[in-house]
């Protein structure tokens, strides 16, 4: 397959952002105009890390946590001189579970902030608690794009909705790589919320689906769902599978001889640092879309990769960096709220003005939406220096959710 050039095909024009890495102070994150200061707080900072830290998310919400704890370390675990109490609950992906551990954080532990929430199935069935309750989230995880649609005024979205990175992927493969596919996911909310997202980029150009295929969440044997993509004849395949699910379906995948007549494509979630490693050369090749990669040549992104290095003696993975960014965000709108987190209002108006050089590019919030503007990346699984990760090959700069929820 030949290299795409690296060009923009959704989204405005590049915009100015203000340039740096690293922690920052409110004016430079704001460009020298911060949202009106309050009344001073010197209470601790409760800040909820409400994840999946166990069954087969549990490396994710561990990095997650580990991005976060690297960022608010570099800054002392201190905003505007509030010091930083990290209080983690394992939602062990389960709604039920996961409802619970956030009516606790809120009103048991009275935290400030929310972070996390890596499944979509946690984060939805949490939106109705959220709307009741007037918590303040900042969803550092679920891609879900229905979750930007919920009219929450203090829920906020740092990691990525599935509609701008999804439907990218499939105008790209459109364009680039074949007229019609075969799909499958994992058989939960954010699986088939993909695979949605992809099709809305896909067949509006006219691609057609061959066949639709839904695993049950946490498959060990994949062989009867290869087999139908084998029978599907198909010249490509789109797929997404997260965590260890993912490391089955690629190994599975290539030993079941797909990998040389059916290419592999999909969601990054399902090729990224938590997985790549155990699928090693059985994901080379494979096309995949994400907002991130480790590869990724900005300022920005090689201080973070390189402190990340420095602490966990591994490579950051895409979850890394949502709570490094999501770290980030609380710090710039915190700090110019003066540490006063308790006019809602007010951190709503902080929130939504934070703009700067994340890891993955220039981060700014999609007004309408309170989820990200970002870049996404086209990326293919490829050894660089001796080790399996992804190397853009298409970058689609800029690209913000609609205002209004596609149909």
């Amino acid at each position: 397959m030949s290299k795409q050039p690296e060009d923009s095909v959704v989204g405005p024009s590049r915009r100015r952002f203000i340039k740096g890495v690293g922690a920052m102070g409110a004016s430079a994150i704001f460009g020298g105009s911060a949202p009106a200061v309050l009344a001073k707080s010197t209470e601790p900072l409760k800040i909820g890390a409400l994840n999946t830290y166990s069954k087969v998310f549990a490396a994710l919400g561990q990095a997650n946590l580990n991005g976060m704890n690297l960022y608010f370390d570099q800054i002392g675990n201190t905003i505007a001189g509030r010091k930083i109490v990290l209080l983690k609950e394992d939602d062990e992906l389960n709604p039920q579970v996961g409802l619970q551990k956030l009516r606790k954080l809120v009103e048991s532990d009275s935290c400030d902030v929310v972070t996390g929430m890596q499944g979509s199935n946690i984060a939805m069935a949490a939106v109705q608690y959220m709307r009741q309750s007037q918590a303040f989230v900042l969803c550092s995880g679920a891609g879900m794009t229905d979750l930007s649609y919920t009219g929450l005024p203090y829920l906020f979205r740092c990691s990525t909705s599935s509609y701008t990175t999804m439907s990218t992927m499939g105008e790209w493969m459109y364009a680039n790589l074949a007229k019609a596919v075969v799909l499958s996911a994992s058989d939960f909310g954010g699986g088939r919320d993909i695979i949605g997202e992809f099709k809305a980029g896909f067949v509006k150009h006219g691609g057609s689906i061959i066949k639709e295929i839904y695993p049950p969440l946490g498959n060990n044997d994949f062989s009867p769902y290869l087999a139908d993509i084998r029978s599907a004849g198909a010249k490509a395949s789109f797929n997404f599978y997260a965590g260890t699910d993912a490391v089955r379906f690629v190994r599975q995948y290539d030993e079941f001889g797909l990998r040389s007549n059916c290419q592999l494509t999909g969601s990054g979630f399902m090729l990224e640092g938590d997985t790549l490693p155990a699928q090693g050369r059985s994901a080379l090749g494979a096309i995949n879309a994400l907002h991130y990669a480790d590869t990724l040549d900005n300022a920005a992104n090689k201080k973070f990769v390189a402190d990340y290095q420095a602490r966990y003696k591994d490579f950051p993975n895409v979850y890394a960096e949502y709570g490094y960014v999501a770290a980030r965000v609380l710090h710039a709108a915190i700090e110019a709220t003066d540490g006063n987190t308790s006019d809602k209002k007010k951190l709503r108006e902080a929130m939504r003005a934070v703009k700067f050089e994340a890891p993955r590019g220039p981060f700014r919030f999609t007004p309408e939406t309170q989820s990200p503007t970002h870049n996404i990346y086209v990326r293919q699984v490829a050894e660089v220096n001796g080790r399996i990760t992804n190397k853009v090959i298409f970058t689609a700069r800029e690209v913000p959710e609609p205002a209004k929820r596609p149909s």
